[in-house]
């Protein structure tokens, strides 16, 4: 399949792709969320404001009702009348198609903690026993996730630079390129079924093409297919010289296999060289 291949370590990748941070307000963000795991149900002794939860109580012939409503959320025009309201304070409102008056029987509203290290022992994160452990730890959760978003502009340099100098041989007979055809003209018939098109008439709507000729859609379907399958041609490469081999039932879903290998050595070669600060 390859002829000559064109390794992804001789690629220079510009130093800003190999830089990234992770923000205070980044690691708070994570630390909240982290906090409100542990969040409680507090009563409110106060007046109502946004964000407490409000029951109502009110009686009539059937017996007694009670209504709750999350004031701030926007769910009814009833939440307009409670702020600044309080427990045993009375409202009329217009519910079930009736005037009732209602009575505020409870207000609650949901407390999230400050976390300790006895909150960050309850997570059971391994090696995590303490806040300064866990803000490490959500350090490279950060990183790893900045590294990520910084390699899908390196991949795109590092995959032209792939495909434009490897040499390879003429892949339009060979199966992964007619299974991916197979497949992507499978899912043009599948929308032109559900529009009542044709095949042709479907063709560029399902390319996203639209005003383009049946002949520019079939040839760009054709090199998206070739793209792919030397895409897995050059997955295949590196994991035979990694000693990996991938065996799917299905033909196109091998060379997909390839394809998230060729992805896979590329970030591990990579990710080591970007350097995450910690702000």
């Amino acid at each position: 399949m390859i002829k000559k291949l064109y390794h992804f370590r001789d690629v220079s990748v510009p130093a800003p792709l190999l830089q990234a941070e992770v923000t205070r307000e980044e690691m708070d963000t994570e630390l909240a969320l982290v906090a409100a795991r542990f969040t409680t149900i507090e009563k409110v002794d106060g007046p109502i404001a946004e964000g407490h939860v409000v029951a109502l109580e009110y009686a009539d012939e059937k017996g007694n009702h009670r209504i709750y409503t999350n004031v701030g959320k926007g769910f009814d025009d009833l939440e307009e009348k409670l702020p600044g309201l309080s427990v045993g304070d009375k409202v009329a409102l217009r519910y079930a198609g009736k005037d009732v008056e209602a009575a505020i029987v409870s207000v609650k509203r949901p407390a999230v903690p400050a976390l300790t290290d006895a909150h960050v022992q309850q997570l059971g994160i391994e090696n995590v026993a303490n806040l300064a452990a866990l803000e490490d730890h959500l350090f490279e959760k950060l990183a790893l996730s900045q590294k990520k978003r910084k390699f899908r502009g390196i991949m795109g340099i590092v995959g032209k630079a792939m495909m434009e100098n490897t040499e390879f041989e003429d892949l339009l007979q060979h199966p992964w390129y007619l299974a991916l055809h197979e497949v992507m003209m499978g899912r043009v018939a599948g929308f032109a079924a559900q529009n009542g098109l044709s095949v042709e008439e479907a063709l560029p709507a399902a390319l996203r093409m639209e005003g383009k000729s049946l002949e520019e859609c079939q040839e760009a379907l054709k090199n998206m297919c070739l793209e792919r399958a030397k895409q897995a041609a050059l997955g295949k490469a590196f994991a035979d010289e990694n000693g990996v081999s991938f065996t799917a039932a299905e033909t196109a879903d091998l060379a997909g296999e390839y394809v998230d290998y060729l992805n896979e050595v590329v970030f591990a070669h990579f990710a080591p060289q970007i350097a995450v600060e910690r702000k």
